[in-house]
């Protein structure tokens, strides 16, 4: 099964970045980075039935920028 998930940046300060997710616009979640221990943290989950699938997803991506210590405003998993 192939999945895409969008991430777009809601805001970034010193402690986090924060970025609304999901499939599509309409079924949105909104997932927090910790920028000091990378530790993600769902806030708002998405109403689907792929909801946890997404959620791993989009907490992999944001790991990869973590480590790469860049937070684009748009970025995206695609599989």
């Amino acid at each position: 099964m192939a999945f895409y998930v969008m991430l777009i940046k809601l805001n970034e300060d010193e402690q986090g970045v924060t970025y609304n997710f999901g499939s599509d616009s309409e079924h949105l979640g909104k997932i927090h980075l910790d920028k000091h221990n990378g530790i993600i943290r769902e806030i708002e989950p998405i109403n689907s039935e792929n909801s946890q699938h997404l959620l791993a997803r989009a907490g992999i991506k944001l790991r990869q920028h973590w480590k790469s210590g860049n937070f684009p405003d748009r970025t995206c998993w695609a599989s």
